[in-house]
């Protein structure tokens, strides 16, 4: 099998005029938008790729993999001279915003509009969560403003593409365009995405929108199954297990299409399952208090990336928090759960843990709560 490394190694002395852009392209695309392409990217202008010296990937996380991803395109024939501009990064808690985008000019002359997913600050994460109870949360407005601004400049045709909430910000920007900018978009991409607000999915721009979007997930989706979620996917097989499956490396290829499967697995449809019915049993106003309280107290312990988070800190603001605010003992434990569950294993395998380690997760979250109580 392959992975999307192994498709720029033997895809990339293909210029696109040989062979046009596929899916596999595009989540590469997608993938570029985690790195940081450096100045000379951020004007209009922009600078074309094989120039570009990409000295970061996104705040607080891993830079090797989307580093080498970026530098093997540039590399190569088949991306080296699309020009990459506009690029912008916005990480503001107190607007609680994590934004990221920049464009592709191709060479047939169209533009790729690139979303980036979640980095690994918590004010990313909790403007994740936030979009359980509101919409539109602050990225997504700037992602509309985003690509209404790149319409305006370019008349060769737009693609968006964007992983896990750079998806959803592509939709969401398409779906609410101006008609202006709806006339140029050609295709919209989602990988492992979460969805839209049900406002969102039921307006007039989603349905003239809705037969150009292309959504892919892995077997074991969690994230591309959240919210009102594209009905139309395509199910790709996964080399890892469980949440890891989100981390678009692992997705496998054969040749240049994806290795597709007919429909996702048990414990996908189990998570999508229980989530949905929270949402459908749980007021908006609830969402918010949970989703903040949880975030005070991440926050509170004086971490600002999820590697920062360390146990006695949380610990204690855990019991601060908790003091000062009127939450039920099931709020409180599911407050404790999900604290131990950032503690032990990190936001990236909090689903997997959850599938096949509940009972570890349930003690760890009753160590902190009694803990707590004990301090």
């Amino acid at each position: 099998m392959a992975s999307i490394m192994d498709y720029i190694l033997w895809r990339g002395d293909l210029p696109l005029r040989v062979s046009p852009l596929s899916p596999a392209d595009m989540l590469i695309l997608s993938q570029l938008a985690y790195t940081d392409p450096g100045p000379e990217a951020r004007s209009s202008e922009g600078a074309v790729l094989r120039e570009l010296l990409f000295p970061a990937s996104a705040p607080g996380t891993p830079a090797d993999s989307w580093l080498e991803l970026a530098r093997s395109a540039a590399a190569s024939l088949r991306y080296g001279s699309m020009r990459l501009h506009d690029y912008v990064n916005v990480v503001d808690p107190e607007r609680d915003i994590q934004f990221s985008a920049v464009t592709a000019s191709l060479p047939d002359g169209r533009s790729c509009v690139c979303f980036r997913g979640t980095d690994n600050t918590l004010v990313g994460w909790r403007e994740d969560f936030t979009m359980a109870f509101e919409s539109p949360v602050p990225a997504q407005m700037e992602a509309l403003t985003y690509l209404e601004r790149i319409s305006l400049r370019t008349g060769g045709g737009i693609l968006l593409t964007g992983h896990s909430k750079g998806g959803n910000l592509a939709v969401y920007a398409a779906a609410r365009a101006s008609a202006a900018a709806q006339a140029q978009i050609q295709s919209v991409y989602t990988f492992d995405g979460p969805g839209v607000d049900d406002e969102t999915f039921l307006s007039d721009g989603y349905r003239r929108i809705g037969s150009r979007i292309h959504s892919f997930i892995p077997q074991s989706s969690v994230i591309g199954l959240l919210l009102a979620y594209h009905p139309d996917y395509t199910v790709v097989r996964s080399g890892a297990e469980g949440f890891r499956q989100h981390d678009a490396f692992t997705w496998q290829l054969i040749g240049p299409r994806f290795e597709e499967l007919s429909e996702v697995d048990a414990g996908s449809r189990l998570i999508n399952e229980t989530v949905h019915e929270w949402l459908r049993t749980v007021s908006p106003q609830q969402r918010r208090t949970f989703v903040n309280t949880l975030f005070d107290v991440l926050e509170a312990s004086g971490a600002s990336t999820l590697r920062d988070l360390k146990a006695d800190r949380v610990r204690s603001a855990l019991g601060m928090i908790a003091a000062g605010r009127e939450l039920d003992g099931e709020t409180l434990r599911m407050m404790g759960y999900l604290v131990g569950s950032f503690l032990t294993i990190g936001m990236g395998n909090l689903w997997d843990a959850i599938l096949h380690k509940p009972r570890q997760l349930l003690q760890t979250a009753t160590h902190y709560l009694e803990s707590t109580q004990e301090e």
